[in-house]
């Protein structure tokens, strides 16, 4: 018998999440408090150029205090489908649209504490289109080979979960 929610108290509503305050009632008939981030799902995408090259972001995270190298990646918007959240973070991101997309896989970023879930895709036949940047976002998109972002994994220097697996996901692809 899995744990269940009994209870749910809203702490705070924010622009992208909220935080609740779980009551939870174990199989052992113990009762648990838990917080939790509710969050909209959310799309990651390894963007590939004609070179084969692919297109990840650099921004500051004030979480991290730095600038990390991530997937291009963000939220699904109300009534957005998860292809169309796609070529919109795409554009947003690194001013491309995709001719094709393909489903690498998804997962639970932090499912200890967050309900966000991401859909991870392959973004190919990319064609130059507006950048239309949100407008708390200051992005630099890099160029990489698969070996140099994976290279970059392995010395620490791609510290994003997200981008770890959808890279990883992909560099599996490929080897099929």
């Amino acid at each position: 018998m899995p744990a269940e929610i009994t209870a749910r108290e809203q702490i705070y509503t924010g622009k992208v999440v909220t935080l609740e305050l779980v009551t939870l009632q174990l199989p052992d008939g113990r009762s648990a408090r838990q917080e939790v981030i509710i969050h909209r799902p959310s799309v990651g995408m390894v963007p590939v150029d004609e070179q084969g090259r692919l297109l990840l972001v650099r921004q500051y995270r004030s979480p991290a205090s730095s600038d990390l190298l991530e997937i291009p990646a963000g939220s699904v918007d109300p009534e957005e489908d998860v292809e169309t959240a796609v070529q919109r973070e795409l554009q947003e991101e690194v001013g491309m649209r995709a001719g094709r997309l393909r489903r690498l896989g998804g997962f639970y970023l932090a499912p200890g504490y967050c309900s966000e879930y991401m859909h991870v895709y392959v973004a190919d036949g990319l064609t130059a289109s507006v950048l239309q940047a949100d407008e708390d976002e200051l992005i630099d998109v890099e160029r990489l080979t698969l070996h140099e972002a994976l290279s970059q994994i392995e010395a620490g220097e791609i510290q994003d979960v997200k981008s770890i697996a959808a890279l990883l996901l992909y560099a599996r692809e490929l080897a099929r």
